[in-house]
């Protein structure tokens, strides 16, 4: 240590002692008052008699001084910074002193305390300079203690909470809960599409958007919340304070509205929706794994849910959430063990002489769950992702088979496939049909796929492009059940469609003896011919609604009145 540094450390001491902070201390008073009555009582015990104790000046001398150097030892060790700088004071009191006598009385009689004093001042230097370093090591390891505990409890990239910290948080409010009547909501956030954020545009907006979301929560949320990110696009709020259902819904929703008002980056402007599954402790959990477990579930329920982005955990979604796990399960393993099969539904001119094709059906008949509905096992296989390998099968096994059937046909038929809008929208697909049709050369048949309208409540534009460039492939564009969806007309006028098909439940109508009912066909089948689109009717059953559908002009009929769907096998011996 430099000289300046440790008499700069003095003089800070000494000008920072005051009386009033001394006063609190009664025992480096005594200490000290100790010190300089010792001191003083050495400097004049060379002039008292002390004959009648029969012990020699020099021994009592040499008894204060051990003394005086013990009590400022004890300074030093005992009191920190100010017990060092008193104890240099006072050593500085009594060399001052000796050096005064000595020079008053001409005599080196405190020579030898001097030099004990001197040393001792080496001491105190000696003790302030490794108590300094011992400080610092320790300043040091309390940082970096700090910081450990920030990062385990903390996320890099949000600099909000972690999952870590939000399960000490849940933990810390369930034990609360033990000896009070409390209770509080966690909610789950999932940001819907960030992925597709991520591989569109790169990491870098990924994470503006990641950063910007917890600042927005963090502008939001309650000062007794918690919120925290669980991890990728997933952050949580811990509810900390009663609130009833109305005021829990109000206060969910102002945070979906702020988390969904658009994100602008560089010239970049991004919209994201978002999903929110709650849980309630006591109710949903008694601890913070129970609790954690059913949000969970509530989001999970949340993001499979088309008409749903808010969703309150209840028992039964337990239960669902299993059922679609082992579904899951159940399609992973037919993809594998080739559990799927395809039937084909004939299609024919209105009259019903002439075929003009077929749509191709999905059927599943696992070795674990038995024969799936199309109406189950699609929905979950879109939700999982599986319907981009699946589909893929569909539409390269369905050529295969056609390239074989084809000389049973007198004329060219349609093969009708259904595309499923998690294919249509994924960035692959049309790379993938290429692919297709440069392998299978499909030959002596037409290709066309069957779309639905809920293929336009999001990505428009690109769907409507995807959909141009099939066409420049060759293949033709129909429209699936017609009138359930919720397109919109001014989209369907710019999309190359081939043939609109007419939902079954509006060829019910047909058979109910209500005109009002009835009607709701012919101006469809209209509407399309003004657009230059051919009409298929699904579902025909009657011979009522196939003589309504010939007097209307229909183009095309399907259904259970001509032909059930067949098997490859059946299509060979029938046509």
């Amino acid at each position: 240590m430099k000289k300046k540094r440790f008499f700069s450390f003095l003089k800070n001491e000494i000008n920072s002692i005051s009386f009033k902070d001394l006063a609190n201390n009664k025992s480096f008073i005594l200490i000290n008052s100790f010190y300089i009555i010792a001191a003083v009582f050495l400097l004049i015990v060379h002039s008292i008699n002390l004959n009648g104790f029969n012990i020699s000046a020099d021994i009592i001398k040499g008894l204060i001084s051990q003394l005086q150097i013990l009590v400022l030892l004890y300074l030093s060790l005992n009191f920190k910074e100010t017990g060092i700088a008193a104890a240099l004071v006072l050593n500085v009191f009594s060399q001052s002193s000796m050096i005064a006598v000595m020079i008053m009385e001409n005599t080196f009689i405190y020579m030898p305390g001097l030099i004990a004093y001197t040393t001792f001042l080496i001491v105190i230097f000696l003790i302030y300079n490794y108590q300094h370093e011992i400080n610092s090591k320790v300043d040091e390891l309390e940082s970096e203690k700090e910081k450990l505990h920030h990062l385990a409890y903390h996320d890099s990239l949000t600099k909000i909470a972690n999952r870590e910290m939000l399960i000490k948080e849940l933990d810390h409010l369930s034990s609360l809960a033990k000896n009070n009547e409390i209770n509080y909501n966690l909610i789950f956030i999932d940001i819907k599409n960030f992925k597709r954020i991520n591989e569109s545009w790169g990491f870098e907006i990924g994470d503006y958007i990641l950063k910007e979301s917890a600042q927005r929560l963090k502008k939001i949320i309650y000062d007794s919340d918690l919120i925290g990110r669980l991890g990728g696009d997933e952050f949580a709020v811990v509810v900390n304070q009663q609130l009833g259902k109305k005021q829990l819904n109000r206060y969910i929703r102002s945070i979906k509205r702020e988390l969904e008002k658009p994100y602008k980056y560089k010239n970049k402007e991004v919209v994201l929706n978002s999903n929110f599954g709650i849980s309630t402790f006591p109710q949903d959990g008694k601890n913070s794994k129970e609790i954690i477990r059913s949000a969970d579930i509530a989001m999970y329920k949340a993001k499979t849910n088309v008409d749903k982005e808010i969703e309150f955990f209840a028992e039964h979604m337990e239960r669902e959430v299993v059922m679609d796990v082992q579904l899951e399960d159940a399609l992973k393993k037919a993809i594998r063990n080739e559990e799927f099969y395809l039937m084909f539904q004939p299609q024919y001119k209105t009259d019903g002489k002439e075929l003009r094709g077929f749509e191709v059906l999905l059927r599943l008949h696992s070795s674990k769950l038995g024969s799936i509905s199309p109406a189950i096992f699609i929905p979950e296989a879109e939700k999982s992702g599986l319907i981009k390998e699946i589909g893929d099968w569909v539409v390269r096994s369905s050529i295969q088979k056609f390239n074989k059937l084809k000389n049973n046909f007198k004329q060219k038929v349609i093969l009708s496939i259904n595309i499923s809008a998690v294919q249509l929208t994924d960035p692959q697909f049309l790379d993938q049909i290429e692919d297709i049709i440069k392998t299978e050369k499909p030959e002596g048949f037409e290709i066309e796929f069957e779309i639905t309208e809920s293929h336009f409540i999001s990505d428009q534009e690109q769907v409507i492009d995807v959909l141009y460039r099939l066409k420049d492939l060759g293949i033709g564009i129909a429209l699936d059940d017609f009138g359930t969806g919720y397109a919109s007309l001014s989209y369907l006028q710019h999309i190359p469609l081939d043939i609109l098909k007419i939902d079954k439940s509006f060829i019910d109508l047909i058979s109910h003896n209500s005109t009002r009912e009835k009607m709701m066909v012919a101006p469809l089948i209209e509407m399309s011919h003004q657009w230059g689109v051919k009409v298929i009717a699904e579902g025909v059953e009657t011979v009522e609604q196939l003589h309504y559908l010939e007097d209307h002009n229909c183009d095309y009929v399907q259904g259970f009145l001509f032909n059930k769907p067949l098997s490859e096998h059946q299509i060979t011996k029938s046509f």
